[in-house]
């Protein structure tokens, strides 16, 4: 179909095929099969969690076993390392040196529990990255549905009779990125045939210049179609067109202009002149010669004219003497049928594309999000698992939310403003923010922060003897102090990640915490178990050996 034949027909674009991509790593890949397999994005995004631990649990129990050891030892350790400060308190050099003379007699090794944590925040934030690239895919690939649902609906109204002629109320264009309105059959359905010359019972088309207006019909004060559109009764007044409608004025002004400047016989010198004036100008449109009257007072003051007059101080055009003028009253007639008649079929096309398919194809669109968003019946208040708990973050992304995410070469057709519009008009519930409104009520930010702060509790009271002992000035030491510090930058920078992305992260993060207080206390619980005996034990013959020494002198 050819561009001029598209612009004269009313059409909607194909919404099934929104273009580009957006690949996902293997990460991401792991994430959205766990989240099929379940069926439920946040049990999905826990059993991921879960997974995750078991994998780095070994690195885990190593760390934990060390940490828990070394805690154990310290405290096996605590009255030489006493007696060690009392005897160097003013020398935390001198001490530092003694300490760690002590720590190597008795396996001490605070380095350890390092290089598991190490590769465990390594994977931490390889997982950022893969739950922030996630998130927009998923947004991504609930438009893609979208837009296949809004395209399944235009394509039953396609329709086709045994010969393979189409009679529906769309046509699909041949490359399928197109359906065009069979304005005949909205005419019908709409029962305003009689007012159009052209409508065939039973035929197709798309353009609205293959029809001229019945002015006979349209004319007649209290009909259905001026009825039912009551702006197109703006263009008659008396039964006649009325030319001081703006619009209508304007449609035809250009050929009149031309007139005019006809009707006056100038010769190419006075033209040429005009036009350097700036009176005029001139055009060339398919080999005619048009006239545009720039500066109508000049051209009245240079040239008199019968068509042109003085209103209010306003050089205006005298339709009403072009009316009554042989040669162009006809043609007077004929511009405004057709400008009418391309207004009427636009307004009655469009009215009913909107009623009668738009509208049916908008609930489609809406339906395959509620049936493909992202949600989960254990965080029911969250609208959007791929965006932040927040009632100031609305659900459904914007375009320049889905740009920055996935870019916008990955955007395809989506990223036209009107695309998407269309798609989630019926949405809107998702677009807004506030309490109650918005994609959540920042449950998770808190419970992130919460679960961290429980967890580093834990992990200080672990660690409390190592802190005391580990400098001269104990709990006033600047790793005391530093670490007294840690228990509420972690939890803090817990919230900022929650705050920053999506819910789904936030899942993760509290599962995450959870699993890890869990698995230290546990293994703490068993460490103590085989351990702390054995510590006890080498202790107390320690003790027996001052003791029997002390008797031998």
């Amino acid at each position: 179909m050819s561009l001029l034949n598209l612009l004269s027909s009313i059409f909607l674009p194909s919404f099934g095929n929104l273009g580009g991509s957006a690949n996902a790593d293997w990460l991401s890949k792991i994430i959205a099969g766990l989240i099929g397999f379940v069926g439920d994005v946040g049990i999905g995004i826990i059993l991921f969690t879960v997974i995750l631990k078991l994998i780095t649990l070994p690195l885990d129990i190593y760390s934990r076993a060390s940490m828990k050891k070394n805690n154990l030892k310290m405290e096996m350790m605590k009255d030489d390392l006493e007696k060690l400060k009392k005897q160097y308190k003013n020398n935390e050099q001198l001490y530092q040196q003694k300490m760690m003379s002590l720590y190597k007699k008795n396996g001490y090794n605070a380095f350890s529990a390092c290089l598991p944590t190490i590769i465990t925040l390594v994977f931490f934030i390889v997982v950022i990255g893969a739950f922030n690239k996630y998130s927009r895919i998923a947004d991504r690939e609930v438009f893609v549905d979208m837009g296949k649902a809004y395209d399944l609906c235009l394509d039953s109204f396609v329709e086709k009779d045994e010969n393979g002629n189409n009679t529906g109320a769309l046509i699909k264009s041949e490359d399928s990125q197109t359906y065009l309105l069979n304005l005949n059959k909205a005419l019908s359905e709409k029962g305003f045939e009689i007012y159009f010359n052209g409508y065939k019972v039973g035929e197709v088309n798309t353009e609205t210049s293959k029809y001229t207006l019945n002015f006979e019909e349209f004319k007649k004060s209290g009909n259905s179609l001026l009825t039912a559109y009551p702006t197109l009764a703006g263009y008659l007044k008396n039964g006649e067109f009325n030319y001081e409608n703006a619009e209508l004025l304007n449609r035809v002004e250009v050929d009149f202009h031309t007139f005019i400047i006809n009707q006056l016989g100038l010769n190419q010198t006075q033209i040429d002149s005009l036009k350097n004036s700036g009176i005029i100008k001139v055009s060339q449109i398919n080999g005619q010669t048009l006239y545009s009257i720039s500066d109508k007072a000049a051209l009245d003051s240079k040239h008199n004219s019968e068509y042109i007059e003085t209103v209010d101080g306003n050089v205006v055009i005298k339709y009403s003497q072009i009316a009554n003028h042989v040669d162009m009253k006809e043609t007077l007639q004929q511009k405004s049928e057709s400008f009418v008649c391309e207004k009427a079929i636009t307004l009655i096309g469009e009215d009913y594309l909107l009623s009668e398919i738009k509208s049916k194809a908008r609930t489609a669109s809406a339906k395959a999000y509620e049936e493909n968003k992202s949600t989960s019946v254990i965080f029911p208040w969250i609208k959007n698992l791929w965006v932040v708990d927040s009632p100031f973050n609305r659900a459904l992304p914007t375009i320049k939310d889905l740009e920055t995410s996935i870019g916008a070469e990955n955007m395809g057709s989506l990223k036209d403003e009107s695309v998407y519009e269309e798609l989630t008009y019926n949405l809107s519930a998702y677009k807004q923010t506030g309490f109650g409104k918005g994609n959540g009520w920042f449950i998770l930010v808190a419970l992130s922060i919460l679960t961290m702060v429980g967890s580093t509790l834990i992990m200080n009271k672990q660690q409390k003897t190592q802190m005391q002992l580990s400098s001269v000035d104990g709990e006033n030491s600047t790793a005391a102090s530093t670490q007294k510090m840690m228990t509420w930058i972690m939890p803090i920078m817990f919230g900022i990640f929650a705050f920053i992305y999506s819910a789904a992260f936030s899942i993760y993060m509290i599962t995450s915490s959870l699993l890890s207080t869990g698995f230290t206390m546990l293994i703490n619980f068993f460490v103590e178990k085989s351990f702390k005996n054995k510590i006890v034990k080498e202790k107390e013959e320690k003790n027996e050996k001052i003791k029997y020494g002390k008797r031998r002198d």
